[in-house]
């Protein structure tokens, strides 16, 4: 699956997860999670691309280990992260055992495919829907602190698809808009990275607004003596 679904894949399983054990996951994180497991791209020259790091017996020793760490928070992320796994393992493969075994596991629907492009655009029209519901969608019609944070899983998404392709030899352009079912996935990357770019931009101007208010120790009734 692309970077489109496993982000939102990722933040509609995070924060499910985190409403049904009363905890709060903010949204870059519950974006973020079901990225990580793609991270492995940083690092093509030490380990091979969905090896490790899409293994069960790595990911569920780490998951556990957050859980025990973070409790309900540590389930929501982890929830997050297991997502990648699940979504590959639809339209694609994984291997469960890495290292001990190259066994893999999954339908294998195709990607590119129909079924990936549904898969990938509707869990985007599920974020937008999830984001309305749970009052998110104000990080990005409001000016808010909180926003500046959607830069994380925004240059995620960037960075890992440039380095992907450009390890791969790969177009992005050209394969973008190769076949109608990628074109699709393509936009909805666009208005995904729309979205979150405009909320980084209510979060720096929310930083800059803050700033440039006086402090109360510098307002001139704090400078004046009290009787």
């Amino acid at each position: 699956m692309f970077l489109l679904g496993h982000s939102c894949w990722s933040y509609v399983f995070s924060k499910l997860t985190g409403r049904q054990v009363k905890v709060y996951i903010p949204a870059y994180v519950a974006l973020l999670a079901g990225v990580l497991p793609d991270f492995d791209i940083y690092f093509n020259l030490l380990i091979q691309h969905h090896t490790y790091t899409h293994s069960l017996i790595i990911l569920l020793p780490i998951c556990a280990v957050l859980i025990i760490r973070f409790k309900g928070l540590g389930l929501a992320f982890s929830a997050g992260i297991l997502s990648h796994l699940l979504a590959d393992s639809i339209v694609g493969t994984i291997p469960p055992l890495y290292p001990l075994s190259n066994f893999q596991l999954g339908v294998s629907l195709g990607l590119p495919s129909p079924a990936d492009t549904v898969l990938e655009v509707g869990a985007l029209g599920l974020v937008l829907v999830l984001s309305y519901l749970n009052g998110d969608y104000k990080l990005v019609t409001e000016s808010q602190g909180e926003s500046v944070y959607l830069v994380i899983p925004t240059v995620s998404i960037i960075a890992l698809t440039l380095l992907f392709a450009g390890d791969n030899n790969v177009s992005l352009t050209a394969f973008a808009f190769s076949r109608k079912a990628l074109t699709l996935v393509t936009l909805g990357h666009a208005v995904l990275l729309g979205i979150l770019g405009l909320g980084v931009v209510q979060g720096v101007r929310a930083i800059i607004v803050d700033r440039k208010q006086p402090s109360p120790a510098s307002s001139p009734l704090a400078r004046m003596p009290q009787p």
